[in-house]
């Protein structure tokens, strides 16, 4: 029996949102619990001696970079595929990469913050949850960055149709 069986395309965006909004959540209630955590202690030093100011952008801006070529790269193959229920597999895989590369550094800089009381990777952190909430999937974007036309948009475009 095939997963995507009674899968619609309103199901798949609920259900990528979902993840999306839960990744989103675990990292703004882990730097809530930080903050309360350090007693609302927060200072902005940039103190070039600690390991954390020197590794802390290089792993942003890998983040960030990954977050944007990645994806493209994968896109390019889920573009490739020839059914609706392949495509949206690739990404569903594409988006998860994404954000979880987006999470996981704004998670870093928390825990940096927990460390170290800099106000510095806290600040960098919500910069961080604010683009991987931009990066909130909608029908719109999937068809879009799918690149999807002719049946395959007009397939995509029946939002509570499930797809076959």
């Amino acid at each position: 029996m095939n997963q995507f069986q009674s899968l619609t395309p309103n199901k798949f965006i609920k259900t990528l949102g979902l993840i999306h909004v839960s990744l989103v959540m675990s990292v703004v209630v882990f730097a809530v619990v930080t903050f309360f955590l350090n007693d609302g202690e927060m200072h902005f030093k940039f103190d070039l001696n600690t390991i954390f100011l020197l590794v802390y952008p290089f792993i942003v801006l890998s983040a960030l970079m990954m977050s944007y070529i990645v994806p493209k790269m994968l896109l390019k193959n889920a573009r490739k595929a020839t059914d609706l229920t392949a495509k949206l597999n690739s990404y569903r895989t594409v988006s998860m990469v994404k954000f979880i590369v987006l999470e996981g550094s704004a998670m870093l800089g928390v825990v940096f913050y927990l460390l170290s009381k800099n106000g510095i990777f806290l600040t960098i952190a919500a910069l961080l949850i604010i683009y991987l909430i931009a990066q909130r999937p909608t029908l719109h974007k999937v068809e879009n960055d799918l690149e999807l036309r002719g049946e395959l948009r007009n397939k995509f475009q029946r939002y509570d149709e499930v797809i076959e």
